[in-house]
């Protein structure tokens, strides 16, 4: 067995040396079989007695020898073990038989004659190779002889104490040439005492294959005619061995397989299964170099690399030498000439590669190589290809199975339209960080919302919606810093976490966001503008998780949102949510539920006539505890909470009765009720008004709707069938707080209102503000000329008054008027005011035009 290792330890000196010395792999090979065959030549120099045989032979001996070495080379079978290759051979049979019957230098010039023909004629390895290989030989024989001699000569040695001492000096003179080789290598690789601790660990196959020699010489030292019959004996006990050995390899090879089947299996990570796959398809294939090449869930390709030089991968991701591999769909070894050069420097000086598609029903999953093979046979031969290939098929099912656990998991964090991470993901970014990145003021939410997004999608449809969702979030990206975390959160609601930031640089990153979203964006071939509102809040000491800063982030964007101001900083005094604010949800609801809630009326002036003609329906409420509660206070929270539903039937069903009295009382008046925007989204509304009418028996005419701008903007389609549904009860219409939206004209033309209320922060400074003034003016000349009835709320003085007088204004309400009243103040106040009441029905004129003189009728 004294070739055991010699081959692949030449091939390791010659592929691995470079990365070690300076000279050249080829170089250091040569030294060591030079340092070797010297001291095997000093070794037979100084061998005693080395001109005669320890016993003499036939003539023929000398060529027997020579055949018997060249046998033992063509005969060899290698198994593999781990990353260890293993050579068995019968060297030691005419190693005995040589220092025995030859003397040292025909015994030399044997083993150099027979291996030389052997590997000239079966294997022709390189001629470094071949010089190592010899060298180490010489070195083994050469130990033999000095042993065998030292012990032996000067008498006359027995047959068996012949044997012996032979059969210990073969088993020496192996262990000392493998033990030589293994230092030597472990020059260039490191960890001399492993090394050789794993090659004694074969040592007992030196001690079997010696005595099988120590049979054969004992045979031999009788006759040389007779050690002819151990052919047999040994030929079969070799045939044995060698066929016990490819089975044991087979068997390894297939648990080998399990073990990585297992392996891979125990884990769905990908990055895991992926790393443990390189390193044992490496490790299990006696490869240098491993690679994996695949493409991941979200599309990108990414590599894997085992045995890399450096930090990137064998082969680079994107090199041109991926797809020409790919284009053959077969599991094959490619020669070093097929390898383009670029590739050797991270491949290693002997960069033959075996290349295997990883692939499964499904289709093709990537790409699995293997380069600088360094078992016994030193290339990648039909075995090692075939045991590649079983790996990629045991590898396919592992890698779909976390492919697909990828995907689900990546589905599962980020939003399918856009790519962004989705709320789940931007919540669990931001608390599982909490201590090493947030949480500390500095830091900040921001919340965006598109404005007029759902009008949009009602206009357009839900595939123009998404192109703008999509062009949007490609646009605040490109704003936002590498550290900055990018997340739609649902619908048209995006958020974004600021790693280190102050006010200043929140509110700019908000006005550039909100810049990149007004630009104009083509959707089916229009040209759509759209603004974003941004609410923006800091981290505090107290946020232990993302909540927190998020809610009060969104509470800033809705008071963006609602006053149209575009940006908003959190502030305390903007946040609603809060304890007091549930409390004052549990009063609301009991005072609706209770009737704790009143109707004052705030009387409406004709200005041409002087008579009051309506009074607007206004909420009050009175609480035990709380005192008089603001509408602005309590509205909203009935509109966040659901109750403003009960609340519109609460003022319609007392404000619709009160007017029932009235008439009853001969002030033929006209009552106004605020709409929300959630009443205009309810389809059962012009049922709910008209059962209040019919109750009190009021004429549908008498009763005005008051709707604002912006509720004609939420939910179009619904709104506006809404409406439809209340023109045709027959109940009037009105757009309240009218310059403060964003309503066109061409709308307002379609919609089937008759009055127009100018918004009282255009009347306060009319006498003042000249702008305002040609607001005003302008406003009640577009209402005329649309057909509308104009009514300016927020009268405080008589010189407004008859400022608006003067521009031809219809109807005024506000202090100068009256404050608002309850109905039995505004009975008294109506029987008192120099103003008269509308004492004639206004809906059946015939009737008082029939009262009216001749002249009056003039």
């Amino acid at each position: 067995m004294s070739d055991r290792k010699h081959d692949s330890e030449a091939d390791r000196l010659e592929g691995r040396g470079a990365a070690r010395l300076v000279l050249s792999p080829n170089v250091q090979a040569v030294l060591l079989a030079v340092a070797l065959l010297a001291v095997g030549i000093a070794t037979i120099w100084f061998t005693p007695d080395a001109d005669a045989p320890i016993r003499s032979a036939e003539n023929w001996f000398p060529l027997a020898v020579a055949l018997m070495f060249g046998a033992s080379i063509v005969v060899v079978f290698h198994v593999e073990f781990r990353r260890e290759a293993f050579t068995f051979s019968l060297s030691e049979v005419p190693i005995s038989i040589a220092v025995v019957f030859l003397i040292p230098v025909e015994g030399v010039a044997a083993r150099v004659a027979g291996t030389l023909v052997a590997v000239l004629l079966f294997r022709r390895p390189p001629l470094v190779k071949l010089l190592f290989n010899l060298s180490a030989f010489i070195f083994e024989v050469a130990i033999a002889y000095a042993i065998t001699h030292a012990l032996l000569s000067g008498n006359e040695p027995s047959d068996a104490r012949i044997v012996f001492v032979v059969t210990g000096a073969v088993i020496v003179a192996s262990l000392a040439g493998s033990v030589a080789v293994s230092v030597a290598i472990s020059r260039f690789e490191g960890d001399t005492r492993n090394r050789v601790l794993v090659d004694l660990k074969s040592s007992w196959v030196f001690v079997v294959n010696s005595a099988a020699a120590g049979m054969v010489l004992g045979l031999a030292l009788q006759s040389g005619s007779v050690a002819v019959i151990a052919i047999v004996p040994v030929t079969a006990l070799w045939a044995l061995v060698r066929g016990n050995g490819a089975i044991s390899q087979r068997l390894r090879d297939l648990d080998e397989v399990h073990g990585f089947t297992s392996r891979i299996g125990k884990s769905l990570d990908l990055d895991e299964v992926c790393t443990t796959a390189v390193a044992d398809a490496a490790r299990i294939l006696r490869a240098d170099v491993a690679v994996l090449r695949l493409a991941r869930s979200d599309g990108s390709v990414t590599a894997f690399s085992f045995g890399t030089p450096g930090d990137g991968p064998a082969i680079a991701i994107d090199d041109p030498w991926w797809p020409l591999i790919a284009e053959d769909p077969t599991t094959r070894a490619i020669d070093d000439d097929e390898i383009p050069s670029r590739l050797r420097t991270t491949l290693g000086a002997k960069p033959q590669l075996a290349v295997s598609p990883v692939a499964d029903d499904a289709g093709t999953i990537g790409t699995l190589v293997i380069a600088g093979p360094t078992g016994a046979e030193k290339h990648f031969d039909d075995r090692n290809v075939q045991h590649l290939q079983n790996l990629a098929e045991q590898l396919a099912t592992s890698l779909r199975k976390a492919l697909l656990h990828e995907r689900v998991e990546y589905e599962a964090r980020h939003d399918t339209l856009t790519g962004l991470p989705n709320r789940n993901a931007f919540e669990g970014h931001i608390t599982d960080r909490m201590d090493e990145k947030y949480g500390r003021p500095g830091q900040y939410v921001m919340m965006l919302d598109l404005d007029r997004f759902k009008e949009v999608n009602d206009t357009l449809g839900h595939h123009a919606g998404d192109d703008l969702l999509i062009e949007f979030s490609r646009r605040v990206a490109a704003e936002i810093g590498d550290d900055d975390n990018f997340a739609r959160l649902a619908g048209d609601e995006f958020a974004i976490v600021l790693k280190e930031s102050d006010d200043d640089a929140a509110l700019d990153l908000a006005a550039r966001c909100r810049d990149a979203a007004s630009r104009p964006i083509l959707l089916d071939g229009l040209s759509v503008v759209v603004t974003a509102s941004v609410g923006i809040a800091e981290f505090v000491d107290a946020d232990r998780d993302a909540v927190g800063p998020m809610r009060r982030a969104d509470v800033a964007m809705y008071n963006a949102k609602s006053h149209h101001l575009g940006i908003e900083l959190y502030r305390p005094e903007l946040d609603r949510r809060t304890p007091a604010r549930l409390s004052m949800l549990g009063d609301l609801r009991e005072a609706i539920e209770e009737g704790h809630l009143g109707i004052e009326f705030q009387p409406k002036l004709d200005l041409a006539s002087g008579v009051i003609t309506g009074a607007e329906a206004l909420v009050r409420w009175t609480h035990a505890v709380r005192g008089v509660v603001a509408p602005s206070e309590f509205i909203r929270v009935a509109e966040e909470t659901g109750l403003i539903k009960q609340l519109t039937d609460l003022m319609l069903a007392n404000g619709i009765s009160e007017l029932r009295k009235f008439h009853e009382r001969g002030h033929l008046l006209g009552l106004s009720v605020n709409l929300s925007t959630h009443d205009l989204v309810d389809a059962n509304l012009a049922e709910r008004v008209r059962a209040h009418l019919e109750a009190n028996g009021v004429e549908p005419g008498s009763l005005t709707l008051e709707i604002t701008e912006s509720s004609l903007l939420i939910d179009g389609p619904r709104a506006r069938a809404t409406i439809d549904d209340l023109h045709a009860l027959g109940v009037r219409l009105a757009i309240d707080d009218f310059g403060t939206g964003y309503s066109s004209l061409s709308y307002l033309r379609q919609l089937p209102v008759r009055e127009l209320k100018i918004d009282q922060s255009f009347i306060t400074n009319l006498l003042t503000d000249e702008q305002d003034e040609v607001i005003v003016r302008s406003t009640i000349d577009l209402g005329h000329n649309l057909g509308l009835e104009v009514v300016a709320e927020g009268v405080e003085s008589e010189a407004v008054l008859e400022r608006l007088r003067s521009f031809g204004c219809d109807v005024a309400q506000g202090f100068c008027i009256s404050r608002p009243l309850t109905s039995r103040r505004l009975l008294s106040w109506l029987a008192t005011t120099e103003h008269p009441s509308q004492r004639n029905d206004p809906l059946h004129p015939e009737e008082w035009i029939a009262q009216m003189g001749p002249d009056e009728r003039r």
